[in-house]
This record gives structure tokens, C-alpha cells and sequence, in this order.
């Protein structure tokens, strides 16, 4: 899945940048000109006098409404296309079946009350239009109190072609808004999608000199429809999804059903946006964009977040400096570069006392306090050049951690750490699906598995063997018999350490395994 930022933006505007502009181009002269003739034609001083069948869309092209006009006639295709629906978007209309003049539910309107109706929406049109002219986003008028307010596909366009100042473009923002555009421009409390289409038409001309507000308005819906496609033809993996959604995730299992291989394709595929799903091919500049650490025993608070180190002078005197640790680091890093993505993977994370590791991070990485940059005061603060520095964790970082359950399962797992993280398990089952091709292979894993979870044997579904103990048989550089006798069966054999059942148990799995190649 395309992660939508104005670094991705950026990256599709250079590397199309010829094609863009040269179409932008295009498109700027022909409205350019349709701009100089409805200004001409359509004054805001008409705006302010007309009657009401110059307004009112419904009685035909010959009328030459201006409703009729900005959706279908002839600046259909000034600034923004605002074709579909319906007639009710302008609030009133002519019902031509019915021969009524309709209000925006759809209900005829009784001549009592047409005058006094149409007076208050062109009132509204008026106010929010010079409001908007003048970026006046506090007024009232940005509010339901106006009730052009929701029309933001009909006002967008008529503020591209009122705005001298071109800071505008001619998008309806609220279409695909939680998709697109507010990944490119977080909306303003105050002027809705109105102020998000300035601000984001502002941002982008200071950042890109070349374009304009006309440029924009066609670059930008081209990069919408590029999205949107790349977005359907590119399924993001589950994982992926799970991760963008949650921050955190931890993937759990069996010992070797590939947990760290695939933790590092989630961060290959999140951090090239979903152009490659192997790190390898990830350029040098998106490794960086990589951490990696395993947690062990001795793992602690000076080794992840940050503490004392010795650092001998240069007349050989020991002293000890502030360090930042590995996360620590990989944070500050990201602190920089905030429109790219970092994702940071703890492998065995369970094999350390987390809570001694993670400190008054458990704060800090929570989902929901992200970007916060009010933060937590680290247990070193006092030390730091600026005591009042606080800790935070961006909203471009995400974190994977790998545990086998195995060595602690999940409901026995620090509380604080569960939930913060969404735990994924990934089976044995599902690690011969990723990793292996041979189906004989499969079956034998299968026939392993299934025995020993059987009443034989006793062990649950956590002792179960990943895919990863057959890769070499799977592709033919290893026999059945050396797999079993060097991997399989010392594994197998720690599993029943004083068990006194042990070699009945062991010969059960062993005919169980083999049988998988008789069959």
C-alpha cells in the first residue's frame, strides 16, 4: 500500500515531473482563459443582484443559469468538475417533471415562502464565498450556520475562480480526505476542507516555486488517481495493516515459523511503501529507516533507552558519559526525517525483564500518546543539557517485536506490554504456506505437527516445528534422515527432558514423520 506523504509526494512529482507539467501547462492555459470569461460573464456583483432562474439549475441549457453553467455548460470544466448527483446540491432547483421549484430535501417549495428562501441562500452564498475570498476561516460563516457550508464541491470551485491570489486549487477535499489529502494537510479546526485546501495549495507552492494554484489543481488529482490505482493493484499484507493500525505488534509462535524473516519483509514493504518486501532490496538511505536489536537476559534500561558510560580522557582518566541507547537513537533519527518511515524490530523480546528495559517508555510507545511531545522525563533527565527535555516517540516510528511461546507465552507476557501491542501469532501451519514449496514437504511438516499435539505426545500447539527447520529439505540440499537426526530429534528430545515417557514419545513423532513420506 502507498503510504501517502509529501515526501511520496514528492518522490512520483520529480520522478513524473516532465509528463505533470507539461499536461498541468495545458490545462492552465484553457482555464486561464475559461476564468477570464466567467468572471467577465459572472461577476460577484451579479452574484449579489441575480433572480432566481439565473441561479436555478433545471430549466434547460438555454437559460444559462449559473448552477446550470458550473456543472454542465460551459465552465463545466473551470477549476473543478462537479458533475453527478443531484439537483439538490444547490440547495434549490427546478423540478421540471413536477413543475415546482425544490428545496435540498427534495420537497416542493410553496410560492409563500420562495422568495424568503431563495434571499437567505444567496445571502449564504455570498458570505461564505467573500469570507473565503478574504481567508477569513474563522467566520462564521465556515460553520452549519451557513448552509453552503456542506456544498464544498460547488463553493471550492467558485473560490478558485473569485480568489485573486490563486490559493485555491479545484478539489473537493472531502472527497477521499481520510484517504489522501489529509495524509498530504491535516485539516484546520476552523474552515473545514476549505482552509485544507488553501493551506495544502500554500504549503505546496512554497515547497514546489514552479506550480501554481492552476498547476496544482491538476497535478494533485493526478496523484490522487495514481494513489487510488497503485492503492487496488497493490495489496498490502495483513501484517502490514495490522501494524500501520496499531503502532506496535508483536508476532508470536512456534520456534521457527519464520517470525523474524517476516518482521523484517513488514518493514521492507512499510518503509519502501510497498515497492519491495525483502530488505535487501531496499536502497541504502531506506536501511537506515531499519533498527534492529535482540533482547537477552543482561538487556536493560542503559542498553535501550539510554545511561552511563565509561569513557576514558586522554591522559587515561575513566570517567562516565550520557549515551543514548539503541531506541533512543533510532528515535532522534526519526525526529529528523519525520516524512519517512522508520520501523524498529526487537527480535526475542520476551528473553529480557521488559519492564526493566522499557522503563517509563511503556508510556511513550503507547499507540494513542504518539507525537505527543509533551513526553515522559527519562530516569537520566537530570543529566541531560536541558533538564525540562522531554521523550517522545513520532508517529512515523513503528515497532515489531518477535517472542516464541515457547520460552513465555503470551498470557503470561508483562500486562502493560500486551496492551500496547497487538499480538499476532503465526503458526506452523502458515509458516509452510510463506516459506515453503514443495507440497511433500508441507505434508511431512503437517503429519510432524499434528502428532505432536496428539494425546500420545501431550505438547501443545507452542512446541510446535516451523517451516524454517525444513527449508533445506524443501529446496533438496538436505535428506529426511540428516534433518531428523541433527535438528529434529535433539529439538524433540529438550521437549521431553525428564520425561520418562520420553523415547516412546520420540519414536511416535518419528513414525508420524517419516509415514508423511510414505504416504
Amino acid at each position: 500500500m502507498v503510504k501517502i506523504n509529501i515526501k511520496h509526494f514528492s518522490d512520483w512529482y520529480f520522478e513524473n515531473k516532465s509528463a505533470l507539467l507539461k499536461r498541468a501547462e495545458a490545462w492552465k492555459k484553457q482555464n486561464i482563459q475559461l476564468a477570464k470569461e466567467f468572471l467577465k460573464e459572472w461577476p460577484l456583483d451579479r452574484i449579489k443582484t441575480m433572480e432566481l432562474d439565473e441561479y436555478v439549475i433545471g430549466r434547460g441549457p438555454a437559460n444559462k443559469s449559473l448552477c446550470y453553467e458550473i456543472e454542465a455548460g460551459k465552465y463545466r470544466d473551470l477549476h473543478l468538475g462537479i458533475r453527478g448527483g443531484s439537483a439538490n446540491k444547490f440547495g434549490i432547483y427546478w423540478n421540471k417533471e413536477k413543475q415546482v421549484y425544490c428545496n435540498k430535501r427534495n420537497q416542493p417549495i410553496p410560492a409563500s415562502e420562495l422568495e424568503a428562501e431563495f434571499t437567505k441562500l444567496k445571502a449564504d452564498l455570498i458570505a461564505i464565498l467573500e469570507a473565503g475570498i478574504k481567508k477569513d476561516f474563522d467566520s462564521a460563516e465556515f460553520s452549519s450556520k451557513n448552509s453552503f457550508f456542506t456544498r464544498p464541491a460547488i463553493i471550492t470551485k467558485l473560490l478558485c475562480a473569485y480568489s485573486a491570489e490563486n490559493t485555491y486549487v479545484g478539489i473537493n477535499m472531502n472527497l477521499d480526505n481520510d484517504k489522501i489529502w489529509k495524509k498530504l494537510y491535516t485539516p484546520q479546526k476552523e474552515g473545514w476542507v476549505y482552509h485544507q485546501n488553501h493551506g495544502l495549495t500554500v504549503m505546496m507552492m512554497e515547497r514546489f516555486p514552479e506550480l501554481d494554484g492552476y498547476h496544482l489543481s491538476v497535478i494533485l488529482w493526478d496523484y490522487h488517481e495514481y494513489v487510488l490505482k497503485e492503492n487496488n493493484n497493490r495489496k498490502i499484507s495483513g501484517y502490514c495493516e495490522q501494524l500501520l493500525a496499531s503502532k506496535n505488534i508483536i508476532l508470536h509462535g512456534a520456534p521457527g515459523t519464520g517470525k523474524t524473516y517476516l518482521a523484517k519483509n513488514i518493514a521492507a514493504e512499510l518503509i519502501s511503501n510497498g515497492k519491495v518486501n525483502n530488505i535487501n532490496n531496499l536502497t541504502e538511505t531506506q536501511r537506515r529507516q531499519l533498527g534492529f536489536v535482540q533482547f537477552h537476559p543482561s538487556y536493560d534500561y542503559t542498553d535501550f533507552v539510554e545511561g552511563l558510560r565509561p569513557a576514558s580522557t586522554i591522559g587515561g582518566v575513566v570517567s562516565f558519559e550520557l549515551k543514548s541507547g539503541s531506541f533512543k537513537r533510532f528515535v532522534e533519527q526519526a525526529l529528523n526525517d519525520l516524512d519517512s518511515t522508520y520501523v524498529f524490530i526487537i527480535d526475542e523480546i520476551n528473553r529480557s525483564e521488559i519492564a526493566r528495559v522499557f522503563g517509563e517508555l511503556f508510556f511513550s510507545i503507547d499507540p494513542e500518546y504518539r507525537g505527543h511531545k509533551d513526553g515522559v522525563y527519562t530516569q537520566y533527565a537530570n543529566l541531560h543539557a536541558d533538564p525540562t527535555e522531554k521523550f517522545y516517540v513520532p508517529e512515523n516510528v513503528y515497532i515489531i517485536g518477535t517472542m516464541n511461546d515457547i520460552d513465555r507465552s503470551v498470557d503470561t507476557f508483562d500486562f502493560a506490554m500486551r496492551r500496547r501491542f497487538t499480538f499476532l501469532e503465526i503458526t506452523a501451519q502458515t509458516s509452510a504456506e510463506n516459506m515453503l514449496a514443495n507440497d511433500t514437504i508441507k505434508e511431512i511438516l503437517s503429519h510432524l505437527n499434528t502428532a505432536i499435539i496428539a494425546p500420545e505426545v501431550g505438547l501443545t500447539k507452542d512446541y510446535q516445528i516451523g517451516a524454517s527447520y525444513f527449508l533445506k529439505l524443501d529446496i533438496g540440499e538436505e535428506t529426511l534422515e540428516h534433518l531428523w537426526e541433527t535438528k529434529l530429534c535433539p529439538l524433540l528430545n529438550d521437549y521431553f527432558r525428564e520425561d520418562h515417557k520420553a523415547s516412546e514419545k520420540l519414536a511416535f513423532l518419528g513414525r508420524a514423520y517419516f509415514a508423511g513420506v510414505d504416504e
